[in-house]
């Protein structure tokens, strides 16, 4: 699902973005704002599915309760700890980003690399709809690099245990920037964090005041410890773009970044990589912080190019087209991804992520 409306997919041509100047303006818009970066040192003290869905979609099933409130491991605290510095760093710079080394150096500096990556030429396969996984779909691809996507919550252990068996690279969706109330931990977030509505999930999800990160880091922080006692690989961090939308708070593109940014060292904390999901607007910045990206419609919204930052980097972009309603063939935009050294794969459509179909543009 595209995280928000310039990253379309669950939402419609109708959502609206916000502007540099605070205007609202067209969906897709190509204009972003590209500063980022304050220079501080930690050092110094200072660092889906439209209402129309299936009844198993994971959007809508009733998940339940994880219990009464979580402990916090001194892993984590050190985590939440490097959260907090990040957000007390803010401030604009220009749109070369030479900030980003800071958030980059803050990642790898606070522990040692143990997360695997995820490079070009990984065939992929993404199934998020709440039913049980097709843990055959990439049995038949000739290729030793193979990653699957599956709902964190929604997926038990045994299932990640047999697909790791096989060789195959879990990743892990979760959200970040909303709250699902179908989900097992809806009830720990307080109202002062939540936002608007989602646009076309208005009856069960709201954005989130990612700047509040004393209150939204432990409860991610419990998510990540989740995903990695189940085994996931890596995590796909779902609208982790929401400065860009009509989130009822004034959020900005460094609030966007400090918080990625945090979430990533959290994640490499724990042995996982992290992509970016969506977000074209930060891509060029994330690619420095981010292990790979998973992009939805590049092709459709003439957003691809926006993504060659990892590529140089020698980081996997995982994009996605639609059947359905966008009538795309692997004809229409799998030359354009083997150029970009893009895994392009084609489903049926944004709200039915099911097993199958499935068709990829290359190594099948």
């Amino acid at each position: 699902m595209r995280a928000d409306p310039q990253d379309r997919g669950r939402r419609d041509d109708k959502i609206r973005q916000i502007g540099t100047d605070g205007r609202s303006v067209p969906a897709y818009h190509p204009h972003v704002p590209r500063a980022f970066a304050h220079h501080c040192s930690i050092g110094r003290g200072i660092a889906r599915i439209p209402p129309h869905v299936s009844p198993s979609h994971p959007r809508i099933l009733t998940s339940r309760p994880t219990g009464k409130g979580f402990a916090m491991s001194a892993r984590s605290f050190a985590s939440f700890v490097l959260m907090l510095l990040l957000a007390a760093c803010g401030g604009d710079s220009d749109s070369s980003a030479p900030g980003i080394a800071f958030a980059a150096t803050s990642v790898r500096a606070s522990q040692t690399t143990t997360w695997k990556p995820l490079v070009p030429g990984t065939s992929w396969q993404w199934q998020i709809d709440g039913n049980r996984i097709n843990e055959t779909v990439l049995d038949g691809v000739n290729n030793p690099r193979k990653m699957f996507d599956v709902d964190m919550e929604l997926t038990d252990a045994g299932t990640i245990r047999r697909l790791k068996a096989k060789g195959i690279y879990v990743v892990c969706y979760m959200e970040v920037g909303g709250r699902e109330d179908t989900r097992g931990d809806a009830g720990k977030f307080p109202d002062s964090v939540l936002g608007n509505p989602v646009e076309g999930y208005e009856d069960h999800e709201r954005w989130l005041d990612i700047r509040q990160t004393t209150i939204l880091m432990p409860l991610m922080l419990a998510r990540l410890d989740q995903a990695k006692k189940k085994g996931c690989d890596g995590i796909e961090p779902d609208l982790d773009d929401s400065y860009r939308q009509e989130t009822g708070f004034p959020l900005t593109r460094d609030d966007q970044l400090r918080y990625n940014t945090a979430l990533i060292a959290a994640a490499h904390d724990r042995g996982m990589s992290m992509g970016l999901k969506n977000g074209s607007g930060i891509a060029a910045a994330m690619a420095k912080v981010a292990d790979w990206a998973l992009n939805e419609q590049c092709n459709r919204f003439h957003e691809c190019g926006d993504y060659a930052s990892f590529v140089a980097l020698n980081k996997a972009v995982f994009n996605v087209e639609y059947t359905r309603p966008d009538g795309m063939t692997l004809a229409d935009f799998c030359p354009a991804d083997n150029q970009a050294n893009f895994d392009g794969i084609l489903k049926l459509s944004s709200d039915t992520l099911a097993a199958l179909p499935r068709a990829a543009c290359r190594f099948e």
